[in-house]
């Protein structure tokens, strides 16, 4: 499949293009913003040739493309650019909490990141040119090479402002010009020569602040702007607001900003900064631990983008970055270790291929192919990785590695391990963190077993499996061979929470640990939501709250109970969703609960999931007894 197939095929199978708000991609993946996720087919997404992986993170639906996103990100752009305007009656469905915070960010670095990226990696090979003697730094070569390789931090608040617009859904040019007064001569020679005496406006004191290479004074700043845009436009009348939206606009935002959101954003920046240092400073070591082990598993989460303020924060304040950078440089080669591991241990050929090409993905910085094609799919080498990860999290942490640009870490980013100032000790340090991790990881991942083994095809509903042979070879999706060979006899409930799985004999609740009420299993949720394991109909909603049944359109009866003893809370903490006969869909959301104060109350929060209806069936099975399971994923199935 070409990418303009590719990118019809994703547009189509993601609603279509009236169901896509927004669209932008990182340096593997293609990212949504969609109006109702339901219409999204996300398992036949996943199916698609040159899709690595589609998944719902932050409220953003990401399709895992690889290296080639650029190119199907540019078909499908030009698709979208054709698609019919959004009627105004017709509100999208918003982020909310951390969500919209992490989904803001995400929207607003990524489309800058080319640029951030180039001119990183053209200070860190101006350094290696510089060390090596190739190149002086009086020379104009290295002035007019410097100056390109500044530019895009220097300006950072240009950029910025153009993302931020974007994302906001505000005019672009009125918010460069925001970015413009931010670094105006007037504010910026006074800085520069030293004169901190406050701009008087109105009597209100203007700071002298220097904005260049500032972040969070002009995100602050569009977003204030998209706001007041919007109220002046409704207010101008019609013949009139080219002439004075735009000019009121502007006086209303501009001295907002510089008076009260400039330097607050300001000084957010800088105690993001010293928040930083005083993280290593007092738990340095444990901290790369910690993060190195967990950063590929925050990555997949988009967690990872809360850094990113900070690390350029660090970057055009201190001169360096000892957080993101460092960290994402180690586990990258961790994972690089773990599949370049699997490429010489797997006898599968397929596999063989798919862990070289991503091998070497990873070794430049680039592990969503691994992740996704590789270790994921195998789990041990994943965990391997997480390990090599921690071990080189900890070396760099303890001896306070530093990255002295912004670019893709990985091998070619090392030249941005060499200090400015002279000496070697810090790019000896980050190629000694890399190499711990790298081994670790590899090493780990060949002592592991994991089975690699090609699933078979499976028989058709009415034929009976090969004689002697379960239907499918790979043990990391097999079911018991009793279920297996009555295939078309079998019904399926997806999991409707988030969290670590617990057979039901480990509950201390009798009535769920003896299965008087059904066989199942239980759920201990990192989320606070109950979603539809299944498409049919409410049949039952606790006055508490606390718990839902819903019958299956196959006849599968289902209890879904959130937390032991939580009717005690009479309803508090919980908000029911659904109704007594209600129609569901699978991933319909049915409850929202707040675990955190659930479990300052004192109660159990793990959650049986129960076939009610279980003597119908010949028997009721986990398909996982053990271990993390995602919503939408199959969790029991039931056969008769």
């Amino acid at each position: 499949m070409n990418h303009g197939e590719l990118s019809k095929e994703i547009i189509q199978l993601t609603g279509g293009e009236e169901n896509i708000s927004q669209a932008w991609h990182c340096i593997t993946r293609l990212r949504f913003n969609v109006k109702d996720e339901k219409k999204v087919q996300l398992e036949q997404i996943k199916k698609l040739n040159g899709v690595l992986g589609a998944q719902f993170q932050n409220d953003q639906f990401q399709v895992v493309i690889g290296n080639h996103v650029a190119a199907v990100y540019e078909e499908i752009e030009e698709q979208l650019k054709q698609r019919n305007s959004v009627e105004p009656n017709k509100q999208e469905s918003r982020s909310r909490g951390i969500n919209a915070v992490l989904d803001t960010i995400s929207g607003i670095f990524t489309p800058i990141l080319p640029a951030i990226v180039g001119t990183g990696m053209l200070k860190g090979i101006l350094a290696l040119l510089v060390t090596l003697g190739l190149l002086h730094e009086k020379s104009g070569e290295y002035q007019v090479l410097a100056s390109i390789g500044n530019a895009a931090f220097y300006f950072l608040p240009f950029l910025l402002a153009v993302s931020s617009a974007r994302k906001f859904k505000v005019n672009e040019y009125i918010a460069l010009t925001l970015a413009g007064t931010l670094l105006y001569p007037t504010i910026l020679d006074a800085y520069n020569a030293n004169h901190l005496e406050p701009i008087r406006f109105l009597s209100l004191p203007v700071s002298i602040v220097n904005y260049t290479q500032s972040v969070i004074p002009i995100i602050l700043g569009v977003w204030l702007l998209s706001y007041v845009y919007r109220w002046v436009d409704r207010v101008i009348p019609g013949p009139v607001k080219v002439i004075f939206t735009s000019m009121i606009v502007l006086v209303i935002t501009v001295p907002v900003l510089l008076i009260a959101i400039g330097p607050l954003g300001n000084y957010i920046g800088i105690y993001l900064e010293i928040g930083t240092s005083w993280l290593f400073a007092h738990s340095g070591p444990l901290t790369g631990i910690i993060l190195g082990g967990l950063m590929p598993l925050i990555v997949m989460t988009g967690m990872h983008y809360a850094f990113f303020p900070s690390t350029l924060q660090n970057l055009s304040k201190l001169g360096y970055d000892v957080l993101l950078l460092p960290i994402n440089l180690v586990t990258n080669l961790s994972q690089a270790g773990a599949v370049m591991a699997v490429f010489l241990k797997t006898k599968n050929r397929s596999m063989k291929s798919i862990a070289l090409s991503s091998g070497v993905s990873a070794f430049l910085g680039i592990t969503e192919p691994a992740l996704y094609g590789v270790s994921l799919k195998l789990k041990k080498p994943f965990y391997a990785s997480l390990v090599g990860g921690a071990a080189g999290g900890g070396f760099i942490t303890a001896v306070g590695l530093k990255s002295f640009g912004f670019a893709v870490p990985g091998l070619l980013s090392l030249p941005l391990y060499i200090d400015p100032n002279g000496g070697m000790s810090n790019l000896w340090y980050a190629l000694i963190g890399v190499a711990i991790s790298f081994i670790v990881s590899f090493v780990l991942t060949m002592m592991l077993k994991w089975d690699d083994s090609e699933p078979q095809p499976s028989a058709a509903p009415d034929s009976e499996p090969s004689e002697g042979k379960p239907e499918s070879s790979s043990k990391e999706n097999e079911l018991p061979i009793t279920i297996r060979s009555i295939e078309g006899k079998k019904g399926e409930v997806k999991s409707p929470l988030t969290g670590e799985l617990v057979p039901l004999a480990d509950l201390p609740d009798k009535t769920f640990a003896d299965e008087l009420a059904g066989k199942g299993i239980a759920i201990r949720p990192t989320e606070g939501k109950v979603t539809a394991p299944f498409e049919g109909t409410v049949t039952m909603v606790a006055k508490s709250k606390h718990a839902v049944m819903l019958r299956s359109t196959d006849g599968i009866d289902i209890l879904i109970h959130v937390g032991l003893n939580t009717v005690s809370l009479k309803g508090k903490f919980f908000d029911v969703k659904v109704e007594l006969g209600q129609e569901v869909r699978l991933g319909d959301l049915l409850v929202e609960f707040d675990l955190e104060n659930i479990k300052a109350a004192g109660l159990d929060i793990v959650s049986p999931v129960i076939v009610t209806n279980t003597p119908d069936y010949l028997d009721v099975v986990p398909v996982h007894v053990k271990g993390v399971i995602s919503m939408k994923e199959m969790l029991l199935v039931t056969v008769r």
